[in-house]
């Protein structure tokens, strides 16, 4: 439980929570409105993977994410919102290089900072 409650995990949830709530209400923040919930996106998902991995597959709390797990989300995330949902949906989903360096960006974020064992 205690990897839900990582201090940089509550404020990223925070953070895309407001921006999530500035969309649904038609007052996006300009800028950090794609960019920032972008960047934000890895950081969540891998602590997300990471606390489900703790609790139901390792049971135990010093398990850290590999390198190849943080690297497939990055990839995954590139590939399927960068490339494949703008090549079959243009009309809801647009492809962007700086969007990808993001979740790069995020990725080398949560492995070098958030991905520490539970002591």
């Amino acid at each position: 439980m205690k990897t839900l409650l990582n201090p940089w995990f509550v404020v990223f949830c925070a953070a895309w929570a407001v921006l999530y709530l500035a969309r649904i209400t038609h007052h996006p923040i300009l800028y950090l409105n794609g960019h920032l919930a972008d960047f934000l996106a890895v950081p969540v998902i891998a602590n997300l993977g990471l606390w489900f991995q703790r609790i139901f597959i390792y049971k135990r709390s010093t398990y850290v994410l590999k390198r190849g797990h943080v690297i497939f989300i990055v990839l995954y995330l590139s590939v399927v919102f960068e490339w494949l949902l703008p090549k079959y949906h243009p009309e809801i989903f647009t492809g962007d290089w700086t969007d990808a360096l993001l979740y790069v960006i995020g990725g080398c974020f949560y492995f070098w900072v958030m991905n520490r064992p539970v002591e």
